[in-house]
């Protein structure tokens, strides 16, 4: 990114208050019944269905002085073409459930050609883990599994945390971000959600240890039908996850795939996505290097769950 975008990035940090910003994150178009600030990052969970190979958390920076004009273009979108929301898979595969069913190929692309544009034109910066739920069932295992997480997915966002932070430092911004996850059921997806919310609690933890209280409270998870950004970053974690197994299970891209994958990777002279897949040899690399003794992740996950145990389930009572 040139100096002149980083330097307006740090700059627009102080426009709104921290209040103003959430509210405006979750409330879109109803922002101005309430006080707003700065970047929020959106993520999606693509791959935590268990029919999926990869487990892909992608996040999406979007700064709160854009976020009226986003919701703007998107909400034309969506009435100009009569769907209600959009969702990248149902999309493409023309799911016969969705407002995509009986859509020809013809609108098809041109609403994910625009999909696209309104994405690379309002989010600062993308970044997208990857990591094969196989090689991860293999190799992480035993205590390291119940320390850093049971699901690939909540590996991947803990990794993600740290490269926003970088983020945050690369471009002087002091204030933490806003965190808005993707809908995760507390009924059906109670453990799923609960490791999210145990990685947010322990990266707290540490960042109150360096009096830097606050940094990563301010999270939430909301329906993505309700949040246009968490729509359009379904769009780019698709693709990511699309890409994830041309690169690690050699499956050829589909010519939308593709499309997609050309447009996103190369916007801004290839700087605007960061997209990894961790390789098995390399999440290996990493085990090996945790097991090792004194490694202070290890032992830090190690007494913040010796003080915070994993509630057990409730029993249901018998009827008489």
């Amino acid at each position: 990114m040139e100096d002149k975008e980083r330097r307006n990035i740090g700059a627009s940090a102080g426009v709104y208050s921290r209040l103003k910003h959430y509210l405006l994150s979750v409330r879109g178009a109803q922002w101005r019944k309430a006080n707003l600030a700065m970047f929020t990052v959106y993520i999606d969970d693509s791959g935590t269905d268990p029919n999926q190979k990869a487990a892909v958390a992608t996040a999406a920076i979007l700064p709160a002085a854009r976020l009226v004009a986003f919701d703007r273009e998107w909400r034309n979108l969506c009435e100009k073409e009569g769907f209600p929301d959009f969702h990248m898979s149902a999309c493409v595969w023309h799911n016969e459930k969705s407002a995509f069913a009986n859509w020809d190929e013809t609108k098809m692309k041109k609403v994910i050609q625009r999909v696209r544009q309104i994405g690379r034109k309002y989010f600062l910066n993308i970044a997208s883990l990857t990591v094969f739920k196989a090689d991860y069932d293999e190799l992480v295992v035993g205590e390291l599994r119940e320390l850093t997480g049971k699901y690939p997915f909540t590996w991947a966002i803990r990794n993600m945390i740290g490269l926003l932070d970088k983020w945050l430092v690369f471009h002087k911004v002091a204030e933490p971000f806003e965190y808005i996850f993707d809908w995760m059921d507390p009924q059906t997806q109670k453990e799923e959600r609960y490791e999210v919310e145990t990685v947010m609690a322990q990266a707290e933890h540490v960042a109150v240890q360096a009096g830097k209280e606050g940094k990563y409270k301010n999270y939430t998870f909301k329906d993505r039908k309700q949040i246009p950004a968490l729509q359009c970053t379904d769009a780019i974690a698709w693709t990511c996850y699309q890409h994830s197994l041309l690169s690690h299970a050699s499956i050829p891209l589909t010519p939308m795939a593709q499309t997609c994958w050309d447009d996103y990777y190369t916007h801004r002279n290839k700087t605007w996505l960061y997209a990894a897949t961790m390789t098995k040899e390399q999440l290996a690399g990493w085990v090996e290097r945790e097991k090792q003794e004194g490694q202070p992740d290890f032992e830090r996950f190690r007494a913040w769950l010796e003080q915070h145990p994993k509630p057990k389930p409730k029993r249901k009572k018998r009827g008489r």
